[in-house]
């Protein structure tokens, strides 16, 4: 049995059944498996992850039963199968049959035939029943029919290349940390242990880079710098907190915008970093210290309550709220098959609250960024334009942008927001 399979398929298994995310659950089974190639289980796990509807709309359709008769690991292996197939362009379609067909023999002995079966049925039948162009968009481009329906009203007819684009695994950028090296020095570091790295002409710390195992190598143990999306870089730079200043990161965690806005303001001033959770604050602290960041402590905090002692209190507040999360869906491909729809109303009203208190926050004349990560507009410009409605006067939008997730890009909101009076 291949090592690299079974790592991917139990990578899956964790997502699938036990609701782990994709990351966690690649490093876990790449960790358990030595000697595996950790870049095919990653692009091999995402792939099937992000394929899953049309997957599972195929595999309807091919087994006599239908999907609901087929057992949950047989599942998986008959969707690592047929992703092979149909995706994985450097393995002959014959050996992809037979890497599922022997992973079905270490994983689920007797399956063997019923595999081999709806794999070789599947290429028989694929050209005329199959292909991407002749399934609805939204199950051709695996998403759950609501949320395409979503996009299309929101967005028309764009709503088809940004399913497209959020099928594309997006480009991995570092932010180089300034308290330490500058981008050319770091750039040239990363040359040196092998890696493509290269300045990113949108942000003055960016780096777009490629190449396996940034994130064990010295370079980034060290603090030199970090994984962070371009999108989520620009905003925090829109915001731009000065050296010196009292800054507020209301839903900090794991803390890579607290760090940043550290290194932008030169590791002087204070930053209060707070998240709900008690444990994701120690994150935070591990992402500080690795940084070098000494101006970040952190505080357990509800964004969503009212805290009386930060009234007006704050230069720069950060409000990076949680969101149903549809522009990073190409990097965490998990977030279509848990996402509904129907609870975004819940989801906006506490996006509100936190926005609202993040508001208050401020001094007069101070700033703040209220973002997501999402790409739906009631999240996002209707949000904004009601709390700026609230605000009756005493807020102005200085900068509103949704960066699309086109060309390798995460898909992202920010409103920069000046408190006047």
């Amino acid at each position: 049995m291949d090592q690299d399979w079974l790592a991917a398929f139990e990578a899956l298994k964790s997502v699938y059944l036990d609701g782990a995310y994709s990351n966690i659950a690649i490093n876990e089974a790449v960790s358990h498996h030595k000697g595996t190639r950790e870049s095919f289980v990653r692009t091999f796990t995402k792939g099937v992850l992000r394929d899953t509807i049309r997957l599972d709309y195929i595999i309807d359709r091919l087994v006599e039963r239908g999907i609901d008769s087929v057992k949950p690991r047989l599942l998986i292996i008959l969707r690592m199968g047929l992703y092979a197939v149909d995706e994985m362009y450097s393995i002959p379609e014959y050996a992809a049959v037979n890497e599922t067909v022997n992973l079905a023999k270490g994983l689920a002995r007797g399956s063997e035939r019923f595999i081999n079966g709806v794999l070789r049925g599947y290429l028989r039948r694929r050209g005329s029943m199959y292909n991407k162009e002749s399934l609805r968009p939204d199950i051709a481009y695996a998403f759950p029919k609501e949320v395409f329906d979503l996009l299309r009203a929101q967005y028309g007819p764009d709503a088809l290349r940004i399913a497209e684009s959020l099928n594309e695994p997006p480009n991995l950028y570092l932010r180089t940390n300034t308290l330490k090296i500058d981008r050319d020095s770091l750039i040239e570091k990363l040359k040196k242990e092998g890696f493509s790295a290269e300045a990113s002409p949108l942000n003055d710390a960016a780096i777009l880079a490629s190449g396996s195992g940034i994130a064990s190598s010295d370079i980034y143990k060290n603090g030199l710098c970090s994984i962070q999306s371009l999108s989520s870089m620009i905003a925090v730079k829109a915001l731009d907190p000065a050296p010196g200043s009292k800054v507020l990161d209301i839903c900090a965690a794991p803390g890579g915008k607290s760090t940043y806005m550290a290194e932008i303001m030169g590791n002087e001033g204070s930053i209060t970093a707070c998240d709900i959770h008690h444990h994701r604050l120690d994150l935070i602290k591990a992402y500080a210290a690795r940084t070098g960041a000494t101006i970040i402590d952190t505080l357990q905090a509800d964004a969503s309550v009212y805290n009386e002692s930060f009234e007006g209190a704050f230069d720069y507040v950060l409000a990076d709220v949680p969101c149903s999360g549809l522009g990073v869906i190409a990097s965490k491909p998990e977030i279509r098959l848990k996402t509904d729809p129907s609870k975004y109303g819940e989801l906006i009203e506490l996006q509100k609250k936190i926005a609202w208190n993040a508001f208050r926050y401020l001094k007069p004349g101070g700033r703040m960024i209220y973002s997501t990560c999402t790409l739906n507009k009631n999240e996002n410009e209707e949000l904004a334009k009601d709390m700026l409605s609230r605000a009756s006067g005493s807020a102005v939008s200085i900068e509103m942008q949704t960066i699309m997730p086109y060309n390798g890009e995460v898909g992202f909101f920010y409103d920069l927001i000046e408190k006047t009076c």
